[in-house]
């Protein structure tokens, strides 16, 4: 790759949060047994020369953790610092933001709904750390940087860069837990690739992010968005065989805001689990007094379709978001005051 004036590369933000690509092992073999968010921003981009070719790089440590400990305090300061680094630069082509990769699908698409920008923002990770034996994070965030530059990738929201493959973030979902092929957008498929040849993009994302996104937190709001600690709870439960209904009536007695049933199938939940809400109906008067209810799928790709009864239980379907992206959808949801009809609309289109 051959050197450029500085003055004629695009500008780039970069923010690092740490995960795996920050992460170090005791040895060149250590894949699964090593500290994650060791090194810094900084030294991933010393060690990573072939960068300076790419963009002017401007580089943020907003926290340097392990992505299973992403909070929703840190997700409210990568979107006000993104938000404000927009609207205060307009010359700033981007933002790339390494990430664990854990939690990193739901943290692009927070930002995918929440961010109401079209400049790319893509996120990055590493399957291995970075002192193991073909590391995959130096490639991977090289990669980040050229399509975070490349005039296609605006308008496409937030973007997901892993083993030369373009995601988007309503889709993508880690479906490994080893190797560096562990990210997929199952019923969709990627919106493009990254290799030697530069970077192509052969779809765009189905449905309303970002710019067009129903659920953008303005820049004049932020001051009113509650303390993450009062934010609205929103909670998960998966589906097996014979699940107890204590977790169901446990939670709605303690005032959970939402439950998000990671269903059987496409999304269907057991007699025990029906059971346990028509009690809870019948005590509280009407379904609609209750929880938002929200039914998903255990399986990982199809979609969950309305059924007959649902209305009569409060259930609304998530077409095929998966458990973790329905949950996002409907903690922003909730902070922005929507109803449960407000919320249906929300889960078809977004």
């Amino acid at each position: 790759m051959s050197e450029r004036p500085s003055q004629s590369l695009p500008r780039l933000l970069v923010l690092c949060t740490g995960g795996t690509i920050a992460g170090t092992g005791e040895s060149r073999l250590a894949l699964e047994d090593y500290n994650a968010g060791v090194i810094d921003g900084k030294q991933l981009l010393a060690a990573l020369p072939d960068a300076s070719c790419v963009a002017d790089l401007e580089v943020e440590q907003l926290a340097n953790i392990d992505s299973a400990d992403m909070s929703h305090r840190l997700w409210l300061q990568l979107l006000r610092r993104i938000d404000a680094a927009f609207h205060q630069d307009p010359g700033l082509s981007g933002v790339v933001i390494t990430h664990g990769t854990n939690t990193l699908e739901e943290t692009a698409y927070w930002l995918h709904l929440a961010l109401g920008h079209a400049r790319p923002v893509v996120l990055v990770g590493a399957m291995r750390p970075s002192t193991a034996l073909s590391a995959d994070g130096p490639l991977n965030l090289l990669q980040a940087l050229q399509v975070a530059v490349h005039p296609q990738a605006v308008g496409r929201g937030v973007l997901v860069v892993m083993d030369g493959e373009i995601h988007g973030a309503r889709e993508v979902t880690k479906v490994a837990c080893s190797g560096v092929a562990a990210f997929r957008s199952p019923g969709h498929g990627r919106l493009g690739t990254v290799d030697g040849d530069g970077v192509r993009f052969t779809r765009t994302p189905s449905h309303r992010h970002t710019t067009d996104s129903g659920l953008v937190v303005d820049w004049s709001s932020f001051a009113a968005m509650p303390d993450p600690e009062c934010w609205p709870l929103v909670e998960i439960l998966y589906g097996y065989v014979q699940p107890s209904t204590r977790l169901i009536e446990a939670l709605i007695d303690a005032g959970v805001d939402a439950l998000v049933f990671a269903g059987t199938g496409a999304g269907q939940l057991s007699c025990f689990e029906r059971l346990a809400l028509e009690r809870k109906c019948l005590a509280q008067g009407r379904c609609q007094e209750v929880p938002l209810l929200v039914r998903t799928s255990r399986t990982g790709r199809g979609r969950v379709p309305a059924r007959s009864d649902d209305e009569l239980l409060g259930l609304l379907p998530a077409e095929d978001l998966s458990p973790q992206k329905a949950r996002v959808l409907v903690l922003l949801a909730l902070l922005q005051g929507a109803d449960r009809q407000r919320l249906a609309d929300l889960l078809l289109t977004h």
